[in-house]
């Protein structure tokens, strides 16, 4: 099982935790992946713009499920896509399977009607469900009714935005818990207040500043250091607003595009 992991670049990527998601805007989530882990649902569905967390939080939830001795596994469509629809096979075995970005085969019939198959594999195997993608079931563009049919059986839930300060708090405390990390606290305040609020831009911030630090200690902080970090970090957010203003752009022209082309579906 593992070396078909491998082989696919399916490994559950270990750095994250559900503790980055204790803010909250995130209770209500975290509340339906308990009942997951419990087997009071069997699926559940999560959208929301880009960046905002979603990858990161299905990466999460697998990696729960591996704490648990469970079998997990999480596949991006966006990286499968040009795959042959054959590495859906027998992935049914896995008891959670996560799918990310399930809007990226709105043009592919044949891949959607594999994830069709895949999910009715699962359920009769009484395994667990879990998709990701940028807007709910109900949006999703796709021609084949009978796999939005079972989509839209999911509980679904929005994602927050990262307009919330305790939200990016939280998330922030937890990742540098986590990784060992140490900053200035003038650097985490200027991140958290005047940073990029879209959680994946914050923790690309992070990244990027973090080997500013790693060769000193506290004590060894200049204020140069300081102004680099916050100028890097002015630098970063300036990238990531016009990201999302083309990612907003790109949103309103797809359902622009969607208002003009969708018929109404025969279920």
């Amino acid at each position: 099982m593992a070396k078909v992991q491998l082989s696919l670049n399916l490994d559950i990527k270990h750095d994250a935790s559900l503790s980055d998601f204790s803010g909250p805007g995130w209770m209500s989530i975290i509340d339906a992946v308990r009942q997951l882990h419990v087997g009071l649902i069997g699926q559940l569905y999560l959208f929301g713009s880009p960046a905002t967390g979603k990858s990161h939080l299905l990466s999460a939830i697998c990696e729960s499920f591996i704490e648990m001795d469970k079998t997990a596994i999480c596949l991006s469509l966006d990286e499968l896509i040009h795959a042959d629809v054959d590495v859906l096979s027998s992935l049914e075995n896995f008891d959670l399977i996560a799918i990310d970005d399930l809007e990226v085969l709105e043009h592919s019939s044949q891949w959607q009607e594999a994830l069709f198959h895949l999910i009715n594999r699962s359920r009769e195997g009484q395994r667990q469900l879990l998709f990701a993608a940028n807007m709910p079931a109900s949006s999703l563009p796709f021609k084949l009714t009978d796999l939005l049919t079972r989509l839209a059986q999911a509980p679904a839930f929005k994602v927050p935005n990262g307009h919330n300060l305790a939200d990016r708090q939280a998330l922030m405390q937890s990742i540098l818990r986590r990784r060992g990390w140490q900053f200035d606290e003038r650097i985490l305040s200027y991140l958290l207040n005047e940073g990029p609020h879209r959680i994946g831009a914050m923790m690309e911030v992070l990244n990027y500043i973090q080997p500013m630090f790693s060769n000193l200690g506290r004590s060894n902080i200049s204020k140069a250091v300081i102004s680099d970090a916050l100028l890097t970090i002015d630098e970063q957010t300036l990238a990531a607003e016009l990201a999302d203003i083309s990612i907003e752009t790109q949103v309103d022209n797809d359902a622009a595009n969607q208002d003009q082309h969708t018929m109404p579906f025969d279920f």
